[in-house]
């Protein structure tokens, strides 16, 4: 399939050890989809009555769900950034990050204390580059239909493609032409976290051979996956303040909290970081839950790269509360019996934000650790 990358307006922002680049990428792509059976939402009543809706014990979250079957296909604006080490301390290394519900790429490079809290100034420290983007549906990527077109077949698809560019040096032709570190990586690790975990996860299984390694952040299947409901975002109906059509939900910052921080609030993170990651939320459209089942526990036999589930200790939404304990190496080892290798680590006293917590350096060190003892 060919496709096209498109420069747009660009800025140049320079980070303390590596240069960014704002790219807006047109992205063909094409996958099955559905019509879930799903309420409307266009008010604050009907958001909460969404989230009842989704978190109500009878509620079917499968294929149970589709009124009928569908092909979704076109071509979807992506804004991302593509980041690399200054010259001489590259690592040959691009890293591929994928963000989750209620944020976009700026999950992954916080403006607020970024040399404690930004993964992407802490990849070019390490040596890596670092492409990020924001998700189908948030930030300044489009943001088509709520229910019929945001949907998670379509997203790993988009993936798919973003990956196929960075392969192909497709993105480094571009950035060639600017850049002074002109050099294309030969190797590329997929990272996730929370729904982009969903993705990262699902994308290995299906196209192992397109990835080198992967980081999983913030997702392990287990029995308390989502058992605390959609009732714990606390949404509101995003149509006013964010500009989004029917079906577009947002938390409030007491959602955000219930969500993404964890641990003793007087160790674990300061009201300025919860303050932080109340700011950059972002809506979330509902069909994105409703075909998030198709992302979960695929087998992945083709995939023979290393991979780390890096886990925060006291993830809600995740682990209901505790991760401890809930990684099952021996599934994760039938999951993906070729992978290189599987680790499971534990980020103390974090939430489900993991770079939002006191402690994010250390996680950060522990996902390097893992890929370089792996030869990443």
């Amino acid at each position: 399939m060919a496709l096209t990358l498109l420069l747009g307006v660009v800025a140049f922002l320079h980070s303390r050890d590596g240069n960014c680049q704002q790219l807006d990428i047109p992205v063909h792509a094409a996958a099955d989809s559905a019509v879930y059976d799903l309420p409307r939402v266009d008010n604050d009543l009907e958001a909460t009555a969404w989230a009842i809706f989704d978190a109500t014990r009878t509620t079917p979250h499968g294929i149970e769900s589709i009124i009928r079957n569908t092909t979704t296909s076109g071509t979807f604006n992506i804004h991302a950034q593509l980041c690399h080490p200054h010259l001489g301390s590259s690592k040959d290394i691009l890293q591929i990050a994928t963000h989750g519900v209620h944020y976009d790429s700026r999950y992954w490079d916080s403006t607020y204390q970024p040399a404690k809290h930004s993964y992407v100034d802490a990849a070019l420290k390490a040596g890596y580059s670092i492409f990020t983007y924001d998700r189908l549906g948030t930030g300044q990527s489009d943001h088509p239909d709520a229910y019929t077109v945001v949907q998670a077949p379509l997203e790993l698809e988009i993936l798919r493609q973003l990956t196929l560019m960075a392969r192909n040096g497709t993105l480094y032709s571009l950035a060639s032409k600017t850049h002074y570190n002109t050099t294309q990586p030969s190797k590329f690790v997929h990272v996730g976290h929370s729904f982009g975990s969903f993705l990262t996860s699902a994308f290995i299984a299906r196209y192992g051979p397109l990835s080198d390694g992967a980081v999983i952040t913030g997702y392990i299947l287990n029995e308390y996956l989502a058992s605390a409901g959609s009732t714990s975002f606390s949404v509101e109906y995003a149509g006013k303040t964010f500009n989004r059509s029917s079906g577009y939900v947002v938390s409030k910052k007491n959602g955000i909290q219930n969500i993404f921080f964890g641990g003793d609030p007087k160790t674990a993170f300061t009201p300025e970081l919860l303050e932080y990651g109340n700011k950059i939320k972002q809506p979330v459209p509902i069909g994105e839950f409703a075909s998030a089942f198709s992302l979960i526990g695929n087998p992945g036999p083709s995939f023979r790269g290393p991979v780390q589930f890096l886990l925060p200790e006291f993830d809600f939404y995740i682990c209901r509360g505790d991760c401890k304990g809930l990684a099952d190496v021996k599934i994760l080892n039938q999951t993906y019996p070729n992978a290189a290798a599987i680790e499971a680590a534990i980020q103390p006293n974090s939430g489900h934000a993991l770079p939002l917590h006191n402690n994010a350096t250390a996680g950060f060190l522990l996902t390097f650790d893992f890929l370089a003892r792996h030869g990443l």
